[in-house]
């Protein structure tokens, strides 16, 4: 039995080529977040930072480490991603335009960057458009659910496509929404969140403030925490879990969004 383990780290994307090859040459490969590898060399003691020494913490890591096989991502999947990231790149530019703008006096310099303002939202807009005309070209049954957008609905396509092929947990965790225990004998610690996908929580929560307004489960789950003393933060983060959760079995059984809570 072939024992071979082909482990690499994430690298914003550098690794695409190396995971396609290796899957075109039949090659089981594991791609590992770059800060799991980086803990465990705090945890043998390793403070200092090479490539010899990385090699040597992803090779220790192939042997004690689990993780699923990867495999690259359609090709649909792959655009949706880079026209989502150039928009946030936009957005970004678009955003720090107009914040600069504001402590501005010169009337000539406030007139270039509304410019550019002007130019940017418009560049916004048409990439807008044709993610709406990907989403079209395959419709996935999540667009009647409240607060899902078009943004949405892409991010969760390009960044979070296990949506629907995992459970409640697994899904929860993927997105950082998995509270986690810290407890020690008898002491019982707040749980929190850690760790995930940061671009689909983000999309997440706006959609999930959407649905506690528009969607009476949500709502009426919202307003229970809060009424029970839980902080308005925490709660919408429950609800976000919640949002996600029913996202994930509407995907997986094909079925619509219902105002009444379902199994997950």
């Amino acid at each position: 039995m072939d024992s071979t383990r082909v482990v690499f780290e994430a690298t914003g994307g550098y690794e695409r080529l190396l995971l396609k090859a290796l899957f075109q040459a039949g090659l089981a490969a594991e791609r590992l977040s770059a800060n799991r590898p980086r803990e465990l060399a705090r945890a043998l003691g390793l403070k200092a930072k090479t490539d010899a020494i990385d090699a040597r913490v992803l090779a220790v890591a192939a042997q004690l480490l689990p993780a699923t096989p990867s495999a690259p991502l359609p090709g649909k999947t792959v655009l949706l991603r880079e026209w989502l990231q150039a928009r946030s790149a936009l957005v970004s530019e678009r955003d720090a335009h107009r914040r600069r703008i504001k402590q501005l006096e010169s009337a000539p310099v406030k007139a270039v960057l509304t410019g550019c303002i002007d130019r940017l939202q418009k560049q916004i807009q048409q990439i807008e458009k044709t993610i709406a005309k990907l989403l079209a070209e395959a419709p996935d049954g999540l667009a009647k659910a409240p607060g899902l957008g078009p943004i949405l609905r892409a991010t969760l396509a390009a960044r979070l496509p296990e949506l629907g092929t995992v459970n409640r947990r697994q899904i929860a965790a993927l997105a950082g929404l998995a509270p986690y225990n810290r407890d020690s004998g008898l002491w019982r610690g707040q749980r929190h969140i850690v760790g995930g996908r940061a671009d689909v929580r983000r999309v997440l929560y706006m959609a999930t403030w959407s649905a506690i307004r528009c969607d009476p489960d949500i709502g009426s789950c919202y307003r229970r925490l809060v009424d029970a003393g839980k902080p308005r933060k925490a709660a919408a983060v429950a609800c976000m879990r919640k949002y996600l959760t029913r996202l994930n079995a509407m995907k997986r059984d094909n079925t619509p969004w219902q105002s009444v809570p379902m199994a997950a």
